[in-house]
């Protein structure tokens, strides 16, 4: 089985302007320091990024958006695997990385670990990009194909559990602007609005 930072790499060796977000845990340590960047917004709620990037997706339909995921976050936020499958907006790719435990909550076990089979569970929802992959070349092909697929594309990734990169103190709030004032430039969009003024008398 390969690690999750070898994933990474694969993944960032490839990455050109995708808006790229992460649920909280080691995914976001790993690829901060690999690939530092005002185009990624770093831990999400858990069970909530693929939501977010859904509408991100759906928003920006000339960009690709990129969602990683682990297998405690999606099992949190399962309902958005139909919504996923009904919307299906051919520029969101979601990544699992499938360690089959909790690695930042006390390395307790997911479901999967006795057999929840995410993949499957996609297919059901109606994704038709949904692939299992268990080595890197596997996941370099399914990552080329996603700019080919005419569906959101959601691979699954079976991870070795432990993590390459030291605890960063990221700041959110920062991060959070900057992924902003990222969007609002690449894209001539106007996401934050002034504060208003009250009208005069």
């Amino acid at each position: 089985m390969t690690t999750r930072h070898a994933y990474l790499e694969s993944f960032v060796a490839r990455l050109s302007d995708e808006l790229v977000l992460t649920s909280v845990g080691a995914t976001a340590r790993e690829l901060d320091a690999m690939a530092p960047r005002d185009g990624s917004l770093y831990r999400l709620h858990l069970g909530g990024t693929t939501a977010v990037a859904l509408g991100l997706a759906l928003a920006l339909p000339r960009r690709r958006v990129v969602a990683f995921e682990g297998d405690g976050g999606i099992l949190m936020g399962l309902s958005i695997m139909p919504v996923l499958g009904q919307y299906a907006p051919p520029n969101l790719t979601v990544i699992v990385f499938d360690n089959r435990l909790y690695e930042g909550g006390g390395r307790l076990p997911t479901l999967t670990a006795r057999g929840v089979d995410l993949a499957a569970i996609a297919v059901a929802a109606g994704i038709r990009g949904a692939i299992r992959v268990s080595d890197v070349q596997g996941f370099g092909r399914a990552l080329d194909a996603t700019h080919e697929a005419g569906a959101p594309s959601f691979i699954l990734a079976e991870a070795e559990p432990g993590t390459q990169a030291p605890y960063n103190a990221m700041d959110g709030t920062e991060n959070k602007y900057r992924f902003i004032h990222h969007v609002e430039e690449t894209e001539g969009v106007q996401v934050l609005q002034g504060p208003s003024r009250p009208s005069a008398r």
